[in-house]
């Protein structure tokens, strides 16, 4: 079962095409999961013959959170469109989801950074005050 099927949201293009749009996933990054802060891990699920969508998943036991540089923090259904938090942070420059690159635990604060390589926007969040990221 593929845990983080983004069909729905995928262009209808050729997948050469979409391959060379997308780019490959940024694999010198490690997002936490933003439910438990765990840290995740890199999964490919096949799309199609031709080609398969890549994305991290979390390594908890059960838990089904996945990043995708291009949703953002998704839980996946089986057969449903993802549904996006409209709270994620986002990169005020590139417009993509940020994605959690720590937590700071003696100060209670969440840090977020942009998968865009080279991208040096960063953001940070109290934990658990549900309030939006502030872009520092």
């Amino acid at each position: 079962m593929n845990r983080c099927s983004t069909a729905p949201t995928l262009p209808s293009v050729a997948p050469a095409t979409l391959n060379a749009r997308l780019g490959a996933m940024r694999t010198d990054i490690l997002p936490l999961c933003d439910r438990h802060f765990r840290a995740m891990e890199p999964s490919t699920a096949p799309f199609s013959a031709d080609y398969s969508i890549e994305y991290f998943r979390c390594t908890a036991q059960f838990c089904r959170r996945c990043f995708s540089e291009r949703l953002g923090y998704v839980t996946p259904k089986w057969g449903e469109p993802p549904e996006v938090s409209p709270n994620q942070p986002r990169c005020e420059y590139h417009v993509r989801p940020m994605f959690i690159s720590s937590l700071d635990r003696q100060r209670n604060l969440i840090r977020y950074a942009c998968p865009e390589p080279g991208c040096r926007e960063a953001a940070t969040e109290a934990v658990g005050s549900g309030s939006t990221a502030r872009l520092s």
